[in-house]
């Protein structure tokens, strides 16, 4: 629309205005924006595009677009400006181009798509639950489709209109649908895919009386809402491992004369073993450690239930401090 190379900024408003203004680099590296001229349209703006007149293709300010400008490599535009009561495509600023009023219901959405390789369309959603095509530039009506059956048309204008011919829309207060305005027709069948096993069974939520919250009566156990959090497969804790390492360390101190009286004594056999009294050594020394490891993991689960005991008797006498004022009582004795 211009004879020197500069990058066009086109601003519409809810009034019918359409602004075009010039952004042209200065010396010091920043950028100045000139106003290059407006016109008045029939209504509000809805949708804004870019288009080359040659090809049809968007001409957005693209890196590479930009980049072609120092070369003084131009872009033949065009722009559509699509309202509620018709769509025009015109050279900005003040040119005149063609233009197409809707006679049937008024515009809520509208995009420019492209269909394969063939070419571009402008899209339309209309009020009466039409989709319609309009070729470019002529703007001649090329097809329309209902789709009121699926979505909402008091939300047509949420909707959005990709490149690709893709309507997201919404069907009801909280679900959205996905079609597409090259599409043959049919419907597509619904998948049996489910994100959640109907099969498995969900444990109870754990429930509890006013009464015995304000008392603190317990109505599960510590070790049940560790089942129901963690899980039957959820591994120890770093804390309770490290109590089980001191436990079995303490455990080693204090029987480490007897277990190394009974190693030294296994270490030496007698001269006269024979092979099956050897073999029968053997198998009770296996027997013998076998039976200290599980010792030694019933420590443990012993001392997590401990833990978790632990854990839940403090919480109970910290509710009854807050609904009988128990801490205060506390404070009082300690002063």
């Amino acid at each position: 629309a211009i004879d020197y190379s500069s990058i066009l900024l086109h601003v519409g408003t809810n009034l019918g205005h359409l602004a075009t203004f010039k952004i042209l680099p200065e010396a010091n590296g920043r950028y100045n924006v000139q106003s290059v001229g407006s016109m008045s349209l029939d209504d509000r703006v809805i949708y804004i595009a870019p288009l080359n007149a040659d090809s049809g293709r968007p001409a957005y300010a693209s890196q590479t677009a930009v980049g072609n400008l120092r070369n003084s490599v131009k872009v033949n535009g065009v722009l559509v400006a699509v309202t509620p009561t018709g769509a025009r495509i015109f050279k900005p600023a003040t040119t005149k181009g063609a233009h197409k009023t809707w006679d049937t219901a008024a515009c809520e959405a509208a995009a420019v798509v492209r269909y394969e390789d063939l070419g571009y369309a402008l899209v339309g959603l209309f009020r009466d639950g039409l989709a319609k095509a309009y070729s470019i530039p002529a703007l001649k009506e090329i097809g329309t489709a209902r789709i009121d059956h699926v979505l909402d048309i008091r939300r047509l204008a949420d909707a959005t209109i990709t490149p690709s011919g893709d309507i997201l829309g919404w069907t009801g207060p909280s679900e959205m649908a996905m079609l597409n305005v090259w599409g043959t027709g049919a419907p597509v069948p619904r998948s049996h895919d489910s994100l959640f096993n109907p099969q498995l069974p969900i444990p109870p939520r754990p429930t509890i009386s006013n009464l015995q919250w304000i008392s603190g009566t317990q109505y599960i156990t510590p070790r049940d809402m560790d089942l129901l959090i963690g899980g039957p497969d959820r591994p120890p804790s770093k804390r309770m491992i490290a109590q089980a390492r001191n436990d079995e360390q303490q455990r080693r101190s204090q029987n480490r004369g007897a277990a190394s009286s009974s190693a030294t004594g296994a270490a030496v056999p007698p001269q006269d073993e024979g092979y099956w009294a050897y073999m029968q050594r053997q198998i009770n020394e296996r027997t013998e450690k076998l039976g200290m490891m599980g010792d030694s993991m019933d420590k443990l689960q012993d001392n997590s239930a401990g833990w978790a005991q632990d854990v839940g008797n403090f919480v109970q006498r910290q509710k009854r401090n807050a609904v009988m004022g128990g801490e205060y009582c506390e404070l009082w004795r300690a002063r």
